[in-house]
């Protein structure tokens, strides 16, 4: 199961632009930015990653969700997931939010 995470992450980092060689630097810059736990949103991992050099909204949801998988599944982290309610009429679940 892990190896098919990391082939999935892979390929949705790259169809978002990253060369495959750069994979493991964003990966391992993102686990830097949440791996003394804290609360998280895409959005605030994406803003420390753009600081890094990484470029805006580096990050799509289902990539940092993959990446946080694999902190779960591979590293036994334990993980809270948060909804946030949008304030955009008809959405029915906002950006998620992580609690390591």
């Amino acid at each position: 199961m892990v190896r098919q995470l990391h082939k999935y992450l892979i390929e949705r980092l790259t169809a978002r632009g990253f060369a495959i060689e750069h994979v493991p630097g964003v990966v391992r810059n993102v686990l830097h930015l949440i791996g003394d736990g804290g609360v998280f949103t895409t959005e605030m991992v994406n803003q420390q990653l753009e600081l890094l050099g990484w470029g805006a909204d580096a990050l799509d949801e289902t990539s940092f969700q993959l990446i946080v998988c694999i902190l779960e599944s591979q590293f036994d982290y334990k993980v809270s997931h948060y909804s946030i309610n949008q304030e955009k009429k008809g959405a029915e679940e906002g950006p998620k939010t992580y609690m390591m």
